[in-house]
This record gives structure tokens, C-alpha cells and sequence, in this order.
């Protein structure tokens, strides 16, 4: 059995992508299954998706601590979030990136199979929206080596009609320019499902003494919250406020979900970046039309 592990936001395609490489998978007569797992389910946000394919029945339903492969479709989740968490020594690594950024992975080659691509570019020129997740398949399928890249045909109509043969051709360039910068393990289900077996996990968690455990949530002590820059999240735009329109009422404080305004020395209210998510709630409340949402580079 392969098990792999998705990071991406939400809005870019990674449990399409899961989904996806499952249902082909699955044509080709393997055993495979495809699951999200959300925080806050909002464009931007970070997603997590796991995918497992085996030539034998998967009985196991929870999450992937211990992945053989890591794909990563946005590389700013790589100071945000642990994305190599639990990643086998020897697994492989498969970074949306450019060209320029591969040199920040060099250390990962030391340990883990790193393969790159842009599968952002690729999808800006192919599809014409930044949506990698088609683009990406086609590293995942070149770095495996398990799936036939036609299998994904079917499965790539069905889901997107006739903007299929873009996604198809977004697939098949992100499969031919994807960058391994060290061999690719050799995927062998028999000595995979040896060494990714369940046993191991509960052997693990039995050794653990109950004070060992992570408390079930984040936020595990008062005020911490604002450790959290959840302004990494925006994707939608900035709020600016055009301070002569501006009769400093609070509504855009009062309306903020993320408590991100506060008041400067004129009393005017200035959103903090490091918090706004973009939402835009701001400017759709204030009665004066003194927020404007400004799209950023």
C-alpha cells in the first residue's frame, strides 16, 4: 500500500487531486481511497487530503500520520504548516514551485526524494486559471510510477466535461517537465505493505502515556490565538481604507471575524494584515463605501 499525503489551500484542488488519482487507480482494478480533512472550510485556508493505493482491500479510515509521499501545491505552507510530519525516511517530497525556489529543498535531498515542478505556470498556460491540482497529478504519477498517466482520462472527463482536455494537457506537461532531483524509490506494493502497516501505528500510540498526547485543540493556553498570522490565508484581496470618506463609526471593526481592525492616533480603524483573511466583509458593511478590496501581487 502507497499512502499520500496533500497540503494545499482551500480553493487550489488537493482533495480533487486525491480524489482523482483514486478513481483512477481504481479503474486500472487497484484498491484506493480519497478523504479531506478541513479546518476552517473557507477558500485559503490550509487543506489536508490523504489518498491510499494498494493491490489488496484497505480496511484502514483514518488520517495519514505516516506517509510515504508528501505533495505540496502551495510552497508557502512550508513555513505555516509541518508538511513533513510523520514523511518515511526515504519518501518522497513533490513541491508546486518554480525553478528558483528549488534551491531552498536542497537540504531535503539528504533525506527524501524531492521532486519539483511549477504547476502553477503550467496551469496559468494551459487552463488559464491557478488552479494546480491537474498539474500536480501528473508529477505525483511520473514520481510513483503505479498509475498509467491515460488512466486519469476517464476520470479527468467525468469530473471536468469539456475543459477536460485542458486539465489533460495541464497533466501531461506537468508529467514531462517535472524536475526529480534524486532517483525515484522504486514503489514495490509487497515490500510497501510490509512497511507501511497499520501495526506500526498502534504499536506507536501503545507506547504512549496518556499525558503524551496533544490536548484536542490549537489554542492550549489564554491569548494565544494571536500567535496565529492568519492572514497567510488571504487570497481574495486587501482591505484599504480611503480615510476622507472615512466617519470612524467602528461597523468594519464590529463586523471583522477576525478582530483584525484596531485604531491608529487619529482614530481612524486600520486592518491588520497579519490577521485579515480577505473576506471582504468590511467593505461590503461600511455605510460610507470607505473600504476598498485591493487585489494583491
Amino acid at each position: 500500500m502507497i499512502e499520500v499525503r496533500f497540503h494545499g489551500r482551500g480553493g487550489q484542488g488537493s482533495v480533487t487531486a486525491a480524489e482523482l488519482m483514486a478513481q483512477a487507480a481504481i479503474s486500472e482494478g487497484k484498491y484506493a481511497q480519497a478523504f479531506p480533512s478541513f479546518g476552517p472550510e473557507r477558500r485559503g485556508a490550509p487543506v489536508t487530503a490523504f489518498l491510499r493505493i494498494s493491490t489488496s482491500q484497505i480496511f484502514l479510515r483514518e488520517k495519514i500520520d505516516f506517509p510515504d509521499v508528501v505533495v505540496i501545491l502551495d510552497p508557502r505552507l512550508l513555513e505555516l504548516v509541518d508538511v513533513f510530519h510523520g514523511l518515511k525516511k526515504g519518501g518522497t517530497i513533490i513541491v508546486n514551485c518554480s525553478a528558483e525556489y528549488r534551491k531552498t529543498l536542497a537540504e531535503k535531498e539528504k533525506y527524501y526524494r524531492v521532486v519539483t515542478v511549477d504547476a502553477t505556470r503550467i496551469a496559468l498556460e494551459t487552463i488559464g486559471l491557478p488552479i494546480a491540482n491537474t498539474a500536480i497529478i501528473g508529477a505525483l504519477v511520473k514520481s510513483l510510477g503505479i498509475i498509467d498517466i491515460h488512466s486519469l482520462e476517464n476520470p479527468l472527463y467525468t469530473r471536468f466535461g469539456k475543459l477536460a482536455e485542458k486539465n489533460i494537457n495541464a497533466l501531461t506537461k506537468a508529467y514531462e517537465s517535472a524536475h526529480v532531483a534524486n532517483s525515484v524509490l522504486d514503489y514495490e506494493f509487497e515490500n510497501l505493505d510490509k512497511r507501511s502497516s497499520f501495526s506500526e501505528v498502534i504499536k506507536n500510540e501503545a507506547l504512549m502515556g496518556w499525558r503524551e498526547f496533544e490536548i484536542g485543540g490549537d489554542i492550549v493556553k489564554p491569548s494565544s490565538s494571536r500567535d496565529f498570522l492568519t492572514g497567510s490565508w488571504r487570497m481574495s484581496g486587501r482591505p484599504i481604507l480611503h480615510q476622507e470618506q472615512c466617519n470612524k463609526c467602528g461597523l468594519c471593526w464590529i463586523f471583522c471575524p477576525e478582530d483584525a481592525f484596531d485604531k491608529d492616533t487619529d482614530g481612524f480603524l486600520i486592518c491588520d494584515l497579519n490577521y485579515c483573511k480577505g473576506c471582504g466583509i468590511c467593505a461590503q458593511e461600511c455605510p460610507k463605501g470607505a473600504i476598498e478590496m485591493e487585489e494583491e501581487a
